[in-house]
């Protein structure tokens, strides 16, 4: 019962990522030979080697997920392609928990998800990929961050008080994620320019090298 309970919430998480990605990215024409932000972000991901990528999509990881999913050149196998493989997750923690046991069994996987799951996935974190040592790229998008900057205010800068956490005009996850980071003892490497992807390469060189879970904060649009 419990496995039917499951497999029934995972294709379900499937069922309503394929409508959420059609519904938030953008069917515009872009010049031919010109690749998007998201393109150019899947490139550098299979460059990377990345195995998997395990998500709780939002709104900008959508680019990245629509561009991670295009049918594959019919004259070239997926593997040829290098193209990494996208697994749903119902909640983050659990996509912490897959993309270890991706690690364990050899492979090389990123998680991307929202700082609000980033939050929820805590405990998964902690307790498992940062105990084992697993080299997880966490591909953390900004909920937030923009909104406090229309306020005159930097997410990173901000004292934690009640003025902040009541804010109406604010979402206090932009205020709390670099410091639960620092916090959890991940270092997390900020991008800013969607097409400035450096901190996405030394992030990896940086989980590799050190063996633990690196994070990068997606503070920029793909669309």
């Amino acid at each position: 019962m419990d496995l039917v309970f499951f497999l029934s919430r995972r294709t379900l998480a499937c069922h309503h990522a394929d409508g959420f990605l059609s519904a938030m990215v953008s069917s515009a024409p872009r010049p031919e030979g010109d690749p998007s932000p998201a393109d150019s972000f899947v490139t550098l991901l299979s460059e990377l080697g990345i195995t998997h990528v395990v998500t709780v999509p939002d709104n900008t990881s959508a680019p990245i997920l629509a561009a991670l999913e295009k049918p594959s050149d019919p004259e070239r196998s997926r593997r040829e392609e290098r193209v990494p493989r996208v697994l749903y997750a119902t909640r983050e923690g659990e996509g912490i928990g897959l993309a270890s046991g991706l690690w364990l069994g050899g492979g090389h996987p990123a998680v991307l998800i929202q700082n609000t799951g980033l939050l929820e996935a805590g405990d998964a974190l902690r307790g498992t990929a940062a105990r084992m040592g697993a080299p997880i790229l966490i591909l953390v998008t900004c909920r937030g961050y923009s909104k406090a900057r229309k306020a005159g205010i930097e997410p990173s800068g901000a004292p934690m008080n009640r003025e902040i956490l009541v804010r109406s005009d604010l979402d206090s996850v932009a205020h709390m994620t670099e410091s639960t980071l620092r916090a959890w003892g991940i270092p997390a490497l900020g991008l800013g320019d969607a097409t400035d992807l450096t901190p996405v390469r030394e992030a990896q060189i940086m989980a590799k090298e050190d063996e633990r879970p690196v994070a990068v904060l997606l503070d920029a649009v793909f669309g």
